[in-house]
């Protein structure tokens, strides 16, 4: 087949639809550049070959009337349970573009359950749309019969402006970890009992050189106590120690204390990582 040919007919928009062929890889990177979101990897650094695990599995843009490539989708079947994946989607959030890879991404996959935006939003592997960032799109997908089906709430804390402070007694003790690069850091009482424990990522290209909040866990007879904010400033003052300039967060929209915990640090909500499901 020719990949330049088109596969979806010229509608009222304009817009012609063909399968991404080698010459679009610039200007595919310059429209996922377009919706960049903090935590991101540069788009030069993103695969743009469609996941090798998934069936069926294809990138697709839309071209202007000049034939240059207005959106692209990348999409595919999750063989486990046969549902189709719009794994990323990016239009400079022009609704009509959106629509349109909207459109085109249902026609190949066909009459199945579909899931949108389960690619990673963020370099850690977050998946979603971020919706504050991106409401063209948000509402493009509501009129296109999608709804929210999961989301986590995503958090960045600047190290630089304000520094963090050295963290107060009891310190954590911390023990470097491989996989991922980072460390651990854990509390106990003065028995040797085990009070928290956190998992700091660090700064790393595959990180977009921001450190990550990766776990926070309080033993539940400690809670409330104030450990988890002890044991927060700990990761942030040893991020920034390893040359940090930004530590990010996630944790499930709706879990307010968690939410509280962080912005009680310095966090600020950047967006809500949302996943979408549409009904046969």
């Amino acid at each position: 087949m020719d990949v330049n040919a088109p596969i979806w007919l010229q509608d009222e928009s304009g817009l012609i639809a063909r399968p991404m062929a080698p010459d679009d890889d610039t200007a595919v990177r310059q429209l996922m550049d377009t919706d960049w979101l903090p935590g991101q990897r540069p788009a030069h650094s993103i695969p743009l070959t469609p996941d090798a695990r998934l069936r069926e599995n294809e990138t697709l843009v839309v071209c202007n009337a000049q034939g240059e490539a207005a959106g692209a989708v990348c999409v595919g079947v999750r063989p486990a349970d046969e549902a189709g994946l719009i794994v990323w989607l990016h239009g400079r959030e022009d609704f009509s573009v959106i629509s349109a890879l909207l459109a085109l991404a249902r026609a190949h996959l066909g009459h199945r359950p579909l899931y949108a935006f389960t690619g990673p939003a963020t370099a850690t592997g977050i998946p979603g749309l971020p919706i504050k960032h991106r409401p063209v799109t948000e509402r493009a997908l509501t009129a296109a019969g999608f709804v929210p089906t999961s989301a986590q709430r995503y958090f960045l804390r600047d190290l630089v402006t304000p520094p963090p402070v050295p963290p107060e007694y009891p310190l954590a003790d911390v023990t470097p970890i491989a996989d991922p690069p980072g460390w651990q850091l854990e509390l106990t009482d003065t028995d040797n009992r085990h009070i928290a424990t956190a998992i700091l990522r660090a700064p790393t290209p595959d990180t977009a050189d921001m450190a990550v909040v990766w776990q926070l866990s309080v033993r539940h007879s400690h809670r409330c106590l104030g450990v988890g904010t002890r044991l927060l400033a700990q990761c942030l003052h040893h991020a920034a120690n390893h040359g940090a300039h930004h530590l990010t967060a996630d944790a499930p929209d709706g879990d307010i204390p968690a939410a509280r915990l962080l912005t009680s640090a310095g966090f600020l909500p950047l967006d809500t990582l949302t996943v979408y499901r549409r009904r046969p």
